[in-house]
């Protein structure tokens, strides 16, 4: 435990209470309103989860898990309220079901276990339109294709990823109603010929109305107006789905254009959904938005093109070729065929959950700007000492061909010089000779080779180039090799583990060395003259024209001064004490805001103001905010998040470090920013941030600059951060006028944001 940092209970017993004074009059009124809605809300909530997972089990059918898309595409089967009391009693009943049989809570809420039965259900209602089947045998029938689709789907949610790789999606429905289909073949035959008895559709372009047909035949509504309904429930999504969802549909219409001029008889055009569905899936959910997803969504909606082609030949007249196997066939095969990429290029695969594709475009641009070694091993300098680059990556002199992925580090005095005037001739006199080699990661000493003579300066060892070399597999994949130690320098062991930071040996000139210097790879294998691979290095220090600067990750320029950062226990001290608490804050506008800190169940600090919300991640380096989730409302959130993106554990005097945030198109004015930002370019803004004053045991004081803001940007940001109650003050500076908001009180909970009753009655 650091010594340095107060203890969280003193600091708690000192805050003064913030809040301006009440009448005792509105005091009563809040606490009987707060405890009737805390009497409430248990039994609302009991009435609302439910619902909720009908609409979510609605919105997966689009591999979406917004609620609100949800409720308006149930609003939409209000267009035959047959087919939607069946599809909620069928939700509500295999919800029920799940529960009973304990099946997992997280796939009943998000929709994944549900939406199968969801489209059974409406397979049901579609089956039994204008039968002379009694109502007990049509509702038998639901329940009975309710209980075998949940089943179903739960086997499957656990084979399809485990042993194939690959979402079940609709796989469980198919068979449904596959089964339906072949069980009722006449009931099925007459229903497809009645009429649905829905709105007269409008007159559009003969495209524009199938494209809509399509939309509503996913909802078994075969109608403009109801796919118009469809269309602007997903828009209220994402608006880069259903632009994938266009462009996946107009791939499938170039095949259907051209199997007609071949004289092909078949249904391609009622088979839009397939297509629609395919370039939806591929280009904005699977893989992050760009222009190489859109290509593959236009790819994606032709090849289901002619899956549809060749379901419909050789399910002809069965009722099968009229379910969505098209679009189950063309999902599998293009995902496994992209998995057998070298590299992934510009087709990103989605890896997280996310709101919203757009919100996954967001986040992958902005991890690429902010980290974008991010997929590299991250190595730290191998001395605790400046040191200089030499050589880099694909230089002029060794560091080519398969070993171009490699660092020369010297140390070079004030001239940049490696030896004093006129010592050039004495090995003894280099400053790199007899420098301390430090481990670059934590790993094991797999071989060494210790028994190679120095060369005197200038020459060469050819016959043994490496010289004195070690190799190191670390513990997270890899293998380092460090080369040119002194004869007889290595002190460890073959076998032996070591801590990142640790002494391994001493630099000297042996092997292809002209002068001292520590060589530093890493390859892909233990072989001694295996390729190496790109790695960066991490945490260290760069000595620049305007002071030092700060990288959490990096590959240094031949000529670059850097040093290993360390870690200051001040600093540290703060950034990991902040308290789950409720702090309020005062604006210099004479408004209140009331800052929640919690803890989530990885340990990452939650800063929220309502909906709005900040995650920040205590790493190995630094704090840093990872996820930011803020809207028009919470002005003091969005000051933090340009003000400490990242907030690094090292300190110097003079350190200063950038960092990247995203700006919101939305409030910027832009109506279409969002959709059109994975195709045209993603708006951020860098940030300078250092420290104002030298770290105290009581706080940091940082200052964040905006280095050509927009006028609606602060173009500085001053704020301070403390112990247990986190930001304290924050000043904003603009072009015309300051914002300040300054901490008034803080009230401690739990670190779910509960209370904590314990911490006021004890004495």
């Amino acid at each position: 435990m650091n010594p340095e940092v107060p203890s969280p209970l003193l600091e708690m017993a000192i805050l003064e209470p913030s809040c301006p004074d009440s009448s005792p009059v509105w005091e009563k009124i809040r606490a009987r309103a707060s405890a009737l809605s805390d009497a409430v809300r248990p039994h609302l909530q009991t009435i609302i989860a439910p619902l909720l997972e009908v609409s979510r089990a609605a919105s997966s059918i689009f591999l979406c898990g917004s609620w609100k898309t949800g409720v308006l595409l149930c609003a939409t089967l209000l267009f035959s309220p047959r087919y939607f009391v069946f599809a909620l009693i069928a939700t509500l009943l295999g919800g029920a079901m799940a529960r009973v049989l304990n099946l997992p809570a997280a796939m009943r809420k998000e929709g994944t276990l549900l939406y199968n039965v969801f489209l059974s259900a409406l397979a049901v209602a579609w089956i039994t339109r204008n039968t002379t089947l009694p109502p007990t045998a049509i509702y038998g029938m639901l329940v009975i294709a309710t209980v075998y689709t949940l089943l179903l789907s739960a086997a499957l949610w656990h084979w399809f990823p485990l042993h194939a790789g690959l979402p079940p999606l609709s796989v469980a429905f198919v068979i449904t109603f596959g089964t339906l289909l072949t069980f009722f073949p006449l009931a099925a035959a007459a229903s497809a010929a009645l009429p649905y008895a829905l709105p007269a559709e409008p007159v559009l372009p003969f495209v524009v109305a199938a494209f809509l047909r399509s939309m509503g035949t996913i909802l078994f509504l075969p109608n403009v107006w109801a796919g118009i309904a469809v269309t602007f429930a997903i828009l209220v999504w994402s608006r880069v789905a259903m632009i994938n969802a266009v462009v996946g549909y107009a791939g499938g219409v170039v095949v259907v254009k051209l199997l007609e001029a071949c004289g092909m008889q078949w249904f391609g055009w009622s088979a839009g959904h397939n297509y629609l569905l395919a370039g939806m899936a591929l280009g904005a959910v699977y893989f992050i938005p760009s222009w190489s997803s859109l290509a593959l969504a236009f790819v994606a909606g032709a090849v289901a093109a002619l899956n549809v082609a060749a379901v419909q030949h050789f399910l002809r007249g069965s009722g099968w070729e009229y379910l969505p196997l098209p679009y189950l066939l063309t999902i599998w095969s293009m995902l496994c065929c992209l998995r057998l990429r070298d590299k992934s290029g510009s087709l990103l695969p989605t890896l997280g959950t996310f709101e919203n594709p757009e919100a996954a475009a967001v986040a992958t641009a902005l991890s690429r700007e902010r980290f974008p070694h991010q997929n590299e091993t991250h190595l730290l300098p191998p001395a605790s000492r400046e040191i200089t680059v030499t050589q880099g990556f694909d230089d002029r002199l060794s560091h080519r061909g398969i070993w171009k992925h490699a660092l020369d580090f010297e140390i070079h005095d004030a001239h940049d010089s490696a030896c004093p005037p006129g010592c050039d001739d004495d090995l003894s006199h280099y400053y790199t000779q007899g420098l301390e080699v430090r481990a670059p990661g934590a790993g094991e000493i797999i071989r060494i080779v210790d028994d190679v003579p120095d060369n005197a300066p200038g020459g060469c060892n050819f016959a043994r180039s490496w010289g004195n070399h070690l190799f190191l597999r670390l513990d997270y994949g890899g293998v380092i090799k460090l080369a040119h130690f002194t004869k007889n320098g290595i002190i460890v062991k073959a076998g032996q583990c070591v801590a990142a930071g640790d002494l391994l040996g001493y630099c000297g000139n042996s092997g292809r060395s002209p002068v001292p210097h520590i060589h530093l790879h890493l390859q892909t294998g233990a072989e001694s003259d295996a390729p190496t691979a790109p790695f960066c290095l991490t945490n260290f220090f760069t000595r620049t024209e305007s002071g030092v600067r700060w990288n959490f990750a990096g590959v240094p320029k031949v000529g670059a001064r850097i040093a290993s950062a360390t870690v200051s226990t001040t600093v540290l001290g703060t950034l990991a004490h902040f308290a789950p608490g409720i702090a309020r804050y005062r604006s210099s506008e004479s408004e209140y805001t009331e800052l929640r800190t919690t803890l989530d169940e990885a340990g990452r600090y939650v800063f929220a103001e309502g909906k709005d919300r900040l995650t920040a991640v205590l790493g190995l380096h630094a704090l840093q905010i990872t996820q930011s989730s803020i809207g028009a409302r919470s002005q003091l959130l969005r000051l933090l998040s340009f003000a400490m993106p990242t907030v690094p554990f090292a300190y110097q005097s003079g350190m200063n470090w950038e960092d990247y945030v995203a700006l919101d198109a939305k409030r910027r004015g832009r109506a279409l920013a969002d959709a059109l930002s994975p195709y045209l370019g993603h708006r951020t803004q860098r940030v300078v941030i250092r420290h104002a004053q030298y770290p105290t045991i009581r706080g940091l004081h940082l200052i964040a600059t905006l280095p050509e803001g927009s006028a609606d940007l602060p173009h500085q940001i001053e704020f301070t951060l403390e112990p247990v109650r986190g930001l304290t003050s924050l000043t904003a500076h603009f072009k015309t006028h300051q914002i300040t908001f300054t901490q008034t009180g803080f009230t401690p909970t739990l670190p779910n944001g509960d209370a904590d009753e314990a911490l006021f009655s004890q004495p």
